[in-house]
């Protein structure tokens, strides 16, 4: 393990890369008061209540010859606690009820406890998991400069999250940081994925060293992490128990010129895959994006363009681009439907960018005083597809979308909202259909949401 933290470190510091990998804590009202307690301890209590409804059209098989039609309200709660014990040492408590522990939410009417004639209804709701638990201090006792450690469970992410997403229920992780100056900042961070899962013997942890330079107009940051996967990495169809070595090497600007945005991101795999059976498979991924905005009167006007490496034989190379995200709308493409709800050229659920290059643009705007809106077209295309994909009339056309939000602000603190998006399938989707046209496919949402 240190051979692989002084890899990684001298990898920061001598080629240049940069990361960031920052914690995303929930966001507490300006409104919440603090409570004092023993000691001059100050606790603040926060939370939100989330309900939301769904109704989805053709997500599962792009097919209206099928039943595909799903509908339903989901709930959320959560409550945070945060112990600012002095002004250099915190802990955090962010208490979550929902559907499990990789759910952050739960269905309405999915369990019943009554009994009579009609034995329906009636039942508690949402197990209590906790989402975030985790101590900070920071301070300045090393070498002079503000430095600091966060250890526990927390949220986790890298960069503009093309390559690590993990935001939506996090990780057990241990983050020491310093910053040598008010721009720079820089870190080494291990993070505990598996361990005993599916055998005693399984385990899996991610080294990162980082750092991420930023000035009032412009921004250089960067990673270099390495994956350790011991005997259950699975990549069908090799036989059980494969260990996999990924490193993943991420170069990332921005700049802000007269008003113009500019964004710039890079990510490159390597490593290899042993114990498959045959000669070691090596990881050969890599995606980028770039994309602008302005914001022209009250407009913020937006287009991006982004491409993941994908895979289409069997030799020894995993050429896919790797990814691990949270399921939720978030990163790139970024898309309702065809990011967060079918499955996508990579061949599963949520895979963001792997194997898919598309162009995107976006307006968002206040519509009114409580009002704001936002608005996108995607154009979608798969990079590789396989032989057996062709067999079916497929192509590499993926579609494209359509993607909508409206927010009201009700009163202080409580919000309103629709969204949704409708895919335009393309003929990629005939391997779903069995050769067949694909029907379009589309979902809406509405929720209301109370912070306090």
């Amino acid at each position: 393990m240190k051979k692989y933290l002084a890899l990684i470190l001298g990898a920061v510091f001598v080629l240049g890369f940069a990361a960031s990998a920052f914690a995303i804590h929930a966001e507490i009202p300006a409104e919440t008061q603090a409570i004092v307690a023993k000691g001059q301890t100050q606790i603040t209590i926060g939370g939100d209540l989330r309900v939301r409804g769904e109704f989805q059209q053709n997500t599962s098989d792009l097919s209206d010859d099928k039943a595909d039609h799903n509908s339903y309200y989901d709930q959320r709660i959560r409550l945070s606690i945060t112990a600012d014990v002095t002004k250099n040492t915190q802990g955090y408590i962010l208490i979550e009820g929902g559907g499990g522990k990789t759910s952050a939410n739960w269905n309405w009417g999915t369990d019943s406890g009554s009994k009579g004639i009609y034995p329906f209804g009636d039942a508690k709701r949402g197990d209590l998991n906790l989402l975030e638990a985790w101590i900070l201090h920071k301070g300045s006792g090393l070498l002079g400069i503000p430095a600091g450690i966060k250890i526990g469970h927390m949220p986790l992410a890298l960069g503009n999250k093309l390559f690590f997403d993990h935001t939506l229920y996090g990780d057990d992780a241990i983050v020491l940081f310093a910053d040598p100056t008010k721009e720079l900042h820089i870190g080494l961070l291990t993070a505990k994925f598996v361990e005993g899962v599916v055998t005693k013997n399984d385990d899996s942890n991610g080294y990162v060293g980082l750092f991420a330079y930023k000035t009032k107009d412009w921004g250089i940051s960067g990673d270099v992490t390495f994956v350790d996967h011991q005997n259950t990495f699975l990549v069908p169809p090799a036989p059980a128990g494969q260990d996999a070595h990924l490193w993943n090497f991420g170069l990332r600007g921005n700049a802000n010129i007269s008003g113009l945005g500019i964004m710039l991101d890079g990510e490159m795999q390597t490593g290899k895959i042993t114990d498959t059976g045959a000669s070691d498979k090596k990881f050969r991924g890599y995606a980028f994006v770039g994309g602008l905005n302005y914001t022209l009167s009250g407009v913020k006007l937006a287009a991006a363009y982004g491409y993941g490496s994908g895979d289409n034989d069997s030799d020894n190379k995993f050429e896919t681009f790797v990814t691990s995200l949270s399921n939720y709308q978030t990163g790139t493409p970024d898309t309702y439907v065809y990011d967060y709800r079918v499955t996508s050229a990579a061949g599963a659920f949520k895979t963001g960018i792997a194997n898919t290059q598309y162009i995107k643009v976006d307006a968002s705007a206040s519509l009114a005083k409580d009002l704001s809106g936002y608005l996108a077209y995607f154009w979608l295309r798969a990079n590789k597809i396989t032989t057996a994909q062709e067999a079916l009339g497929a192509n590499k056309s993926v579609g494209s979308e359509i993607d909508a939000k409206v927010t009201y602000k009700i009163d202080r603190n409580l919000t309103y909202f629709v969204e949704g998006g409708y895919l335009f399938a393309g003929d990629f989707y005939k391997t779903k259909t069995g050769g067949a046209e694909p029907d379009n496919a589309y979902a809406i949402r509405h929720g209301i949401q109370l912070t306090f």
